[in-house]
Parts: C-alpha cells; sequence; structure tokens
C-alpha cells in the first residue's frame, strides 16, 4: 500500500512551468482517478489489519464514573463508499473521503472510580459510520532533490458511533451505551489525524529518501532524474521536472548544451505524458564522449562471417592503392575516435543526429601498429526512438540509415584520391548501420517505481521534444510479471528517410539520397 501511495506522490512532486528540465512527466486526470481507484481497495486492506491501540475513558454513567477501557480491538469490515481526489496550484493534493463505514470488535472492561470499585469485562461491538477524512498533502523537494511529502493539515468526522456490549451486565450497560458511543467518539477523533500526518511526515518520507533517483545505464553512464525545482499544479494536470541528465560515471560534467522549452500542458486522453528532449539525447552523446566509450579498434574480429570484407590492405587495393602498394597483404585496424560529442536534433518530421571524428588507418607490421593515413569523418544520422516494456521500462535509440563524409586529414604514404574509399563507404552504410547499433547494446531507463508499470505507448514528435504518451497499472506483488518485453516505437511502419547531400561529394549522383528503411522525412 505504502508504495502505491509513493507512486502517486512521486508523480505529483513538480517543478516551476517556467524551468527548462531535460525530463518530464504530467497525469492527467485520468490517471489521479486511476490511482484513486486503485488506492481504495488497497487502503480498505490496509484498514483492515491496522493495530487500535488500547483506548482508556472516564465516563459519566448511571452506575456512578467509571474508568472504561477497550483493548484487544480488530477491525471486521470496512466500506469506503466516496473518494476524491483534487488538485489544489500551487503544489497540494487534498484526498477525501466521505460517508465511510467501519465496524469492529473487541475486549470491554470498566472499574466503577469510587469504592467498591465495582467492575466487570465483556466483549462489544462498535460501528462507526458517516465518516470523513480530509487530508492536504503539500509535495515538494528537499535541497538534494528528492521528493518530500508534508501533511499540511487533516481533519476527521464520525457521524455516528453504535456500541453493543456482550457478557457480564451487558443488559445493563447496553441502556447507557450512548454515553460511552460518545466518549469513543472523541477518542477516535483524537488518535486518527496524528497517526496519519505521522505516516505522511516520518514513515512515508523515509522510504521516499530510499529511492535512487541516480539509475545506472551501463558500466559507463548513469542518468539522474533528481527533482529540479518544488511541484505545480496547472489546469488540472500534475508535473514532474526532473534533470533528465546522462552523465560519465568517472568524471561527471554538465553538457553545455542548450536546453529546450516545453508547453505547460498536453492534451491527451492517456493517463501520464513523458517528455524526453533534445538536450536529455545529447547529454548522452555528451557523457558517452568524456567516458570514452566512443573510441574503438576496428579489427577482422569485427566483421561477421557471412559480411565479404576483410581488414587486409588487399582486400582496399582497389580503394587505397597506395596503402596496399606501401604494405601489401598486410592486416588492417581501423581506429575509430569521435572527437565531439554525438548531437541530436529532434523535429516534428523526425529525430537526426551527427557524429564527428577521426579513423586511422593502422598497418599490422612485425607485431607494431603503423599509421598510414587519417582520416577526417563525419556520419549524418537517422535515429529511431523505441521504449520497451517490462518490469523495468527503457528506452532505446535505433542508427536507422547513415550518411558518412570522409575527407583526408594526414596521409604517411602520400597523398591520394579519396573519391573510391568515400564511395565504398556509402556502399557500406547498412554495414555501419548494423555495427553500431551492435555497440549500443543499453537502454536509457525511465523513471519506476514497484508496482506500478506503463501500459503501451504513442509519440509524438516536437520541435526539440518527444512526447511518449502512456497509462498507467498497478501489479499486485501477488501477481506473476510476464517476463515478455513489448516494444512500442515512434516509426511502427516503413518509411523514407531523407539524408541531404554534402557539397564535397556526391550520392549516386544526386542531390539528395533515399532510404526506405524505418522513419520519416528528417529533411
Amino acid at each position: 500500500m505504502r508504495w502505491i501511495l509513493i507512486s502517486f506522490l512521486l508523480h505529483t512532486g513538480l517543478s516551476d512551468p517556467n524551468s527548462n528540465p531535460g525530463f518530464r512527466f504530467q497525469v492527467t486526470q485520468k490517471g489521479i482517478n486511476y490511482l484513486r481507484d486503485v488506492l481504495v481497495p488497497v487502503v480498505t486492506d490496509a484498514i483492515k489489519t491496522a493495530k487500535i491501540p488500547t483506548i482508556n475513558q472516564r465516563v459519566d454513567t448511571p452506575i456512578g464514573h467509571i474508568t472504561f477501557e477497550l483493548s484487544s480491538v480488530r477491525i471486521t469490515n470496512v466500506d469506503i463508499s466516496h473518494t476524491s481526489v483534487k488538485l489544489d496550484a500551487p503544489s497540494n493534493a487534498v484526498a477525501a473521503i466521505s460517508n465511510a463505514f467501519i465496524a469492529l470488535n473487541g475486549h470491554w472492561h470498566y472499574r466503577e472510580d469510587s469504592w467498591p470499585h465495582i467492575s466487570d469485562s465483556g466483549s462489544v461491538d462498535i460501528s462507526a459510520s458517516q465518516i470523513s477524512i480530509n487530508l492536504n498533502l503539500v509535495i515538494g523537494t528537499t535541497d538534494k532533490g528528492e521528493p518530500h511529502v508534508t501533511a499540511k493539515s487533516c481533519s476527521f468526522g464520525i457521524g455516528h458511533v453504535d456500541v453493543t456490549f456482550h457478557g457480564g451486565a451487558s443488559w445493563l450497560y447496553n441502556l447507557f451505551s450512548s454515553s460511552i458511543a460518545d466518549s469513543l467518539k472523541d477518542a477516535i477523533k483524537d488518535q486518527v489525524c496524528p497517526l496519519v500526518t505521522d505516516e505522511v511526515d516520518n514513515d512515508l518520507n523515509d522510504i521516499l529518501n530510499t529511492l535512487d533517483l541516480h539509475t545506472d545505464i551501463d558500466d559507463n553512464c548513469y542518468i539522474d532524474y533528481t527533482l529540479v525545482q518544488p511541484p505545480f499544479v496547472i489546469k488540472d494536470a500534475l508535473f514532474v521536472n526532473g534533470k533528465g541528465e546522462i552523465f560519465d560515471k568517472t568524471n561527471p560534467s554538465e553538457c553545455p548544451s542548450p536546453k529546450q522549452d516545453m508547453p505547460e500542458t498536453v492534451d491527451s486522453d492517456r493517463m501520464v505524458t513523458l517528455w524526453i528532449t533534445e538536450y536529455m539525447l545529447n547529454t548522452a552523446g555528451y557523457a558517452y564522449q568524456r567516458a570514452g566509450f566512443l573510441q574503438y579498434n576496428l579489427t577482422n574480429a569485427d566483421i561477421p562471417d557471412k559480411i565479404p570484407i576483410k581488414m587486409t590492405t588487399t582486400f582496399f587495393k582497389y580503394f587505397v592503392p597506395i596503402l596496399y602498394k606501401t604494405y601489401p597483404d598486410k592486416d588492417l585496424t581501423l581506429w575509430i575516435n569521435v572527437t565531439k560529442p554525438v548531437t541530436f536534433d529532434v523535429n516534428k518530421a523526425g529525430v537526426s543526429g551527427r557524429a564527428e571524428g577521426t579513423i586511422t588507418w593502422l598497418v599490422h607490421v612485425n607485431d607494431t601498429l603503423v599509421p598510414a593515413f587519417t582520416l577526417d569523418a563525419q556520419l549524418d544520422l537517422c535515429v529511431n526512438l523505441s521504449v520497451h516494456l517490462g518490469s523495468k521500462s527503457e528506452v532505446y535509440l535505433d542508427l536507422i540509415t547513415v550518411e558518412p563524409n570522409i575527407q583526408l586529414k594526414k596521409s604517411n604514404i602520400g597523398d591520394f584520391s579519396i573519391k573510391s574509399l568515400r564511395s565504398f563507404l556509402i556502399m557500406a552504410r547498412f554495414i555501419i548501420k548494423e555495427f553500431v547499433n551492435s555497440k549500443v547494446k543499453h537502454g536509457i531507463p525511465l523513471p519506476s517505481i514497484d508496482q506500478v508499470s506503463f501500459s503501451g505507448f504513442q509519440f509524438n514528435l516536437e520541435n526539440g521534444y518527444i512526447q511518449m504518451h502512456s497509462d498507467i497499472i498497478y501489479i499486485d506483488t501477488r501477481a506473476k510479471l510476464d517476463a515478455k518485453r513489448e516494444l512500442y516505437t515512434v516509426f511502427p511502419h516503413g518509411f523514407e528517410c531523407k539524408i541531404r547531400n554534402r557539397e564535397n561529394h556526391d550520392v549516386d549522383g544526386q542531390s539528395e539520397k533515399h532510404f526506405s528503411v524505418l522513419g520519416v522525412n528528417f529533411f
């Protein structure tokens, strides 16, 4: 029950609408209503197992002043008929229960205050109806960007309490049970709100503090989802503004890329909307470049057997004749070094990217790698975004196609034309795509809470960000999770991806090359 409540509270921990986070989460009223409906049976079950403290009360009765004790109380029935959750700007959520009913039984004992201190005991049935609770919650953040909840106010009311005694001289005590019922009503009122506010202010926040808002992606990098500012509510919608930044584990540093503006709200018939910004994607390129992940020695071992390419001077003698002439029948290693962070552009047409670096051709000579020449390389990318749903949800970036552009930077074997080599790289675009995708094995984990999962995704591409609309579902801890992963993608059907031609080279003699793979026109 606590984890469901935490999920609800986390999704209401929001940020200033003027900030530009890397990641945003919006919960619509439909989502709020779903969480409310999920909470009712969970709260009901929790109430049934709640421990009721012993109640001691002095009561004025027809038989004199007595000290009345009610112990070993257990709840036998709960009916929460009407519930509501309303949002109140700037950062409040008001949870209300009305017209609730609860039935209890327990052990009673009394002792007359004056001599001769007559006492009696037995069992008792208690029913309380027309119960109402109103709890005003303020959801904010700590100075560390962690979610923090405060119970601002609490009110509790009981319309009617009925008490029926059993055992002892119960026939007598039932004659004035209303006096004891009024006393019990006051005692219950005094205990409920302190218990509720203590649960929120202490126990709930203790659990929230254990949440890991820094999630590992792989051995190189992690993503930071800490909240950047206190919460806000706009137009009956809740938002979470998180950093949404990916960092290098060894030497974390803020990405200098600009952040994008986002609208205050979005119309959707789904429960939640997530924003993945262009900035968030660019932090990935920045972090992995700093981590040294974008450096690689390409050898024969990286070429699948089914591909008729060999990393030898013999294979490339028709593309770089002077290489074979200088080093005949030698193995090659390509030192690929991405010298700048990979950058991404998100717009209504799609997602594109650019990688820039150098490729140094190293020849194996007597167990030594000898540099033959170095190319300046630029790859323009078409990228598809997909979400894998499972026990954890992850976002994947899949390279659809590439457009390579190279220039000769330095040569130790003399000047030569790279026209043939450029043509080879254009023909080998599919191989480049498969090679890059094989190295990007890990997705970016989305924020997750135990027992709460997303259910399906719809995507909207906008300038500077991607909107992902989804529903949420509660998974009972007793339910067996399906190990099957579901895939949702921005472009589920085939599309034509355009890559702009470079001025300094031709692509099949055309101004632009068309690829029908999986996407839309990016240019």
